[in-house]
């Protein structure tokens, strides 16, 4: 082959190289596409007046909706208060009170709702070889409880990340010879 011929190549190789780096995504199917569409649907939720029907209807069903679960009485009581210490009466919520002495008449929906995509970028080689692996993870995490006793909400908390961002990076000056006296100690 002539030396641009190879040159072409090699340069066509080169260029496309960072495509070739892995890619991952994780994500719920669900009715909300960002963090805000979830904040919001939950802010919708009215204490007292929001009832079973109008929850499922802003996707807080778990007939319907991934990662919606389902809490009995008691684990409501346990997601709520902090289990490791004494709380005087006054500082539980009412609302909690009266969902474990309404004990199976109280039910609660807890969700864990999250889009995460890891891209590793950099040069392709560099990773391949195992001399640099740079890894940038974004996203969001929304979680929310909500408790309804007979049929009405009495409670309602949620928690999350509006926005993800981590790098993690790894160096090995050895490259893919890093480690490799760990690996050989194994087989004697």
């Amino acid at each position: 082959m002539r030396p641009r011929v190879q040159l072409a190549i090699l340069t066509l190789l080169l260029a496309g190289c960072s495509s070739l780096l892995p890619k991952g995504q994780q994500e719920t199917v669900s009715p909300w596409k960002s963090f805000d569409e979830a904040k919001a649907a939950f802010d919708s939720i009215e204490l007292g007046s929001s009832d079973r029907d109008s929850v499922h209807k802003l996707g807080f069903d778990p007939g319907v909706t991934p990662n919606v679960q389902i809490l009995n009485y008691s684990q409501i009581a346990h997601a709520v208060l902090p289990g490791d210490r004494l709380i005087p009466n006054g500082e539980v919520p009412t609302a909690i009170r009266t969902c474990v002495l309404a004990q199976e008449r109280c039910i609660g929906y807890l969700l864990e709702e999250s889009r995460i995509k890891r891209n590793r970028v950099g040069n392709f080689w560099g990773d391949f070889l195992n001399f640099h692996r740079e890894t940038v993870t974004t996203g969001w995490r929304f979680n929310a409880l909500v408790v309804l006793v007979d049929n009405q909400v009495v409670f309602k908390q949620w928690s999350g990340q509006p926005a993800i961002r981590e790098v993690g990076v790894s160096r090995n000056p050895l490259g893919p010879f890093q480690g490799a006296g760990e690996r050989m100690s194994t087989f004697q």
